[in-house]
């Protein structure tokens, strides 16, 4: 683990603050908050105490809510050892709209796939994004440079592209600590706040998750609500590169295991032997809350008890639940299910001497909470969906004396890690219940190598190295941000472009027409050029020094009324067809058409099977375009028709296949950008050469220039110009410069 930092300060902003303030004679006493975040970032302020030489003497900044909003906290009394607090002030009437209304009554439940739990109300948007916003306004007093600003979960989604308007330059990471949903359930929020939703978190520099999936269900939301390219988890923005990344949170390995034979929780345990009178002990513990699937754990465990009667008397069900939210009115209905259901097992089966079930509606101290980890014989954690569950890993850490067996559903995300726990499905109940009962016979040397095997993971990979992963992982990201704003247009390249311009007695300008001088439409021919653009143009190749050459994979008729009445070369079909100036169009090489005979059949059936697709013939080439299609299904059917082309013309060895942006092509491979270029240069001199386009069919023209030619590619995407600007406004401000 890297415990070096290169950042000075910390800056974590989450919906609240790590303690809760209560008012006693003496002031106010600060008590630690619940919750996974904050039990995992006090333990990484304890580690940057002991061992990280940048933060030794700096604390970490927290910025979050009071939970005591009525009252009038002083700032002074929020004074810790391990932070510095900065309290964001929110309205109680805010709040029950922001944290009550959209986090808990919308993006909760609709995160966690319980769609009819959802309210869809636009007063709750609107509290989400004012109190996003006075994060926001928080933050920017205190940021400095050097700071690193983690910013935390469903509640400040919004917040990373709000600070980052507000400081570009910041080095921003974003972590959800819920699932991140599917795009057939993140496609029921209505359409501006979704794209809110992606726009604020694609904010940050580097985006964490806690799994796998659901770091590909936020791509594929990225995809379908942006369009943005995305390229092995990184998403090419407008502005820049940002990553998407799994990093499973981990719990303070040491802490729990170490604490199992501490006297306090031996102590803990004795009591607890005293009631168990050698039966054994399942055990879970979960905060009050629908996704956790306490109903559904209840009958597993009543057809436990009526499939295996053998274990009567045998074993007792310790259920802790802690309370939460129980004074809104869902989680005062299921409060009282679990009651009346747990009533109902022990009526049904309990015995003077036995009861199944010991249920708990309380909090337990931690030196509870590790003796009854260490002491059951089986850990319940059966949640609907859960982001990633730390109880489950904290069981497998607190396992010395008794050596357990973890159940565990498939809908939390530390199934992925701990897979040699008994996986089942929580809406199962005959599954569940004889998990138990193979649990509950499983042989000791069993036990003992499936928890080996997960606590040398989980201790590997403990909260320290989630965190310097995720710190690390932002810092690569920056670096290559860097790397590639090295190569942007900035002032000083532009001004020193527009030297070079004005300097020279002869000029050519290369310039593509799609994703360069016009914006993608849905279809090719509704990409039509502006008359502003069109104004640039004529000023370019009006100056008589200039001769200026429209490079497009367009066909010639095309390009011919775009430009009708404009002193421009064309070039069509990437190099087919050549027009000097006012003379006549010439072939570059003549491939006939048989050809087509055998493709485009094959393009026809994918435009078949693939809806939204469909075909341009040109005269030397075809193409499949797919931009209007599911850009994941078009992936898999580009795959198939690249596989099933490269069948037919193999030996066509003068032929390739060539992909531009959303659209494949096969033409003769004979011809290209970079050659028409070179027959536009030959024996003539230039003192200036410019070349821009946006995609791989530009490339050949990047790398058939001389090293002294000024090339741009238009977007974020690695390439063999010089140079990249964002978008198309970036390059027509620069050509508008070089026209006047």
């Amino acid at each position: 683990m890297v415990n070096e930092t290169p950042f000075e300060r910390l800056v974590i902003a989450a919906y609240r603050l790590p303690f809760k303030l209560t008012k006693t004679k003496k002031g106010y006493k600060a008590v630690q908050n619940s919750g996974g975040l904050v039990s995992a970032i006090l333990a990484l302020s304890e580690n940057f105490k002991a061992n990280n030489k940048v933060l030794k003497n700096s604390k970490i900044v927290w910025v979050g809510i009071n939970d005591n909003l009525a009252e009038n906290v002083p700032p002074e009394s929020f004074e810790n050892e391990n932070f510095d607090i900065l309290p964001v002030t929110i309205t109680p009437t805010l709040n029950d709209l922001f944290y009550g209304g959209f986090c808990n009554d919308l993006i909760w439940p609709l995160f966690h796939y319980f769609p009819s739990y959802s309210v869809f109300n636009n007063d709750y948007y609107k509290a989400y994004q004012e109190a996003n916003s006075k994060y926001c306004e928080e933050l920017i007093k205190i940021i400095q440079p050097g700071d690193f600003i983690w910013i935390h979960d469903y509640q400040l989604m919004l917040l990373p592209e709000m600070i980052r308007e507000k400081i570009p330059d910041a080095t921003i990471g974003f972590f959800l600590h819920i699932p991140f949903p599917s795009f057939e359930i993140f496609r029921l929020l209505p359409r501006r706040w979704r794209e809110s939703i992606v726009k604020g978190m694609l904010g940050a520099d580097l985006i964490g998750f806690h799994t796998h999936d659901y770091t590909q269900h936020f791509i594929k939301c990225v995809k379908r609500t942006t369009g943005f390219e995305v390229h092995q988890n990184i998403i090419y923005t407008p502005n820049k590169r940002v990553k998407a990344d799994a990093f499973p949170i981990g719990i303070d390995y040491d802490k729990f295991h170490d604490a199992c034979l501490k006297e306090h929780v031996l102590a803990e345990k004795q009591k607890i032997k005293l009631h168990l009178a050698r039966q054994k002990l399942i055990f879970s513990v979960d905060r009050l809350d629908y996704s956790k699937g306490l109903l559904l754990r209840l009958k597993g465990y009543e057809t436990f008890l009526e499939k295996f009667p053998s274990w009567h008397s045998k074993a007792v069900f310790n259920m802790v639940v802690v309370p939460s939210r129980d004074n809104i009115e869902k989680y005062k209905k299921l409060k009282k299910e679990i009651e009346s259901t747990v009533g109902r097992i022990n009526g049904k089966y309990s015995s003077l001497a036995w009861r199944p079930i010991i249920y708990q509606y309380k909090s337990l101290s931690f030196n509870e909470l590790v003796a009854l980890y260490d002491l059951s014989d089986v850990g319940l954690i059966t949640p609907l969906r859960d982001g990633m569950n730390l109880v489950a890993k904290e069981y497998v850490a607190c396992q010395i004396e008794n050596k357990g067996v973890l159940i565990l559903s498939e809908m939390a995300g530390a199934a992925a890690e701990l897979n040699e726990a008994l996986i089942i499905n929580p809406a199962d109940n005959i599954e569940m219940a004889e998990a138990i009962f193979k649990a509950l016979e499983m042989k000791p040397e069993e036990k003992h190598t499936r928890l080996e095997r997960m606590q040398n993971r989980i201790s590997n990979y403990n909260v320290f190295t989630w965190a310097f992963d995720f710190f690390n992982q932002t810092f690569d990201t920056k670096k290559l941000q860097k790397l590639v704003s090295v190569r942007f247009i900035n002032k000083a390249i532009s001004s020193q472009i527009v030297t070079d311009y004005r300097k020279a007695d002869r000029r050519i300008l290369f310039l593509d027409y799609d994703g360069t001088l016009v914006p993608f439409a849905k279809f090719p021919e509704l990409a039509t050029i502006n008359e502003n653009t069109v104004e640039i143009i004529k000023k370019l190749s009006n100056d008589d020094k200039n001769q200026v050459v429209i490079v497009s994979g367009r066909d010639k008729k095309f390009l011919e009324m775009q430009f009708a009445g404009v002193n421009v070369s064309l070039v069509a079909e990437h190099g087919y067809y050549i027009r000097k100036g006012v003379a006549d169009w010439e072939v570059t090489i003549n491939t006939g058409e048989q050809w087509k005979e055998a493709v485009l059949p094959i393009m026809n059936e994918y435009v078949s099977r693939c809806n939204g697709t469909f075909i341009e013939e040109k005269t030397g080439s075809i193409a499949w375009h797919y931009r209007n299609a599911d850009s994941d299904f078009a992936q898999l059917r580009l795959h198939e028709l690249r596989d099933d082309l490269s069948e037919i013309i193999h030996h066509k060895t003068d032929f390739e296949i060539l992909e531009g942006h959303k659209v494949l092509e096969v033409k003769s491979g004979k011809y290209d950008k970079g050659q028409a270029a070179n027959a536009l240069l030959s024996n003539q001199k230039f003192g200036f050469i410019l070349a821009v386009g946006d995609d791989k069919t530009d490339e050949f023209l990047f790398k058939a220039l001389p090293d002294s030619a000024c090339s741009i590619r238009v977007g974020l995407n690695p390439s063999f110009a010089r140079y990249n600007v964002t978008d198309i406004s970036v390059l027509l401000e620069l050509l508008e410069v070089l026209a006047e």
